[in-house]
């Protein structure tokens, strides 16, 4: 299904990752952390994610809207400091964030 989709063709490395709640402010969120990270907003609003331990580097951002399937891009995304994030979704959505390859 869709999740599938997401997880596969976006190489999600779920299989790394541990639950770091802490990290986001939904308090919804697998890691792996200063590499990749899966925030899950239940609602449309806006909310933080702590990418301190990225460095200051880049990250490969896209949302995923759970309902639909649909995949969307990000606006580029420095880490190393704490980012807010702004669903693209009325809805539910998923942030995969994964530290671009140096």
């Amino acid at each position: 299904g869709h999740c599938a989709r997401f997880m596969n063709d976006g190489g999600v490395r779920f299989w790394e990752m541990a639950p770091h709640g802490e990290l986001a402010g939904t308090g919804v969120c697998l890691a792996r952390p200063g590499e990749e990270y899966v925030v899950y907003s239940p609602t449309a609003g806006a909310f933080t994610v702590d990418l301190s331990a990225t460095g200051e580097g880049p990250l490969d951002a896209r949302w995923y809207n759970p309902e639909t399937g649909e995949l969307a891009p990000a606006a580029e995304v420095l880490g190393g400091r704490v980012a807010e994030f702004a669903p693209p979704f009325a809805a539910d959505a998923v942030l995969h964030l994964k530290r671009k390859e140096r």
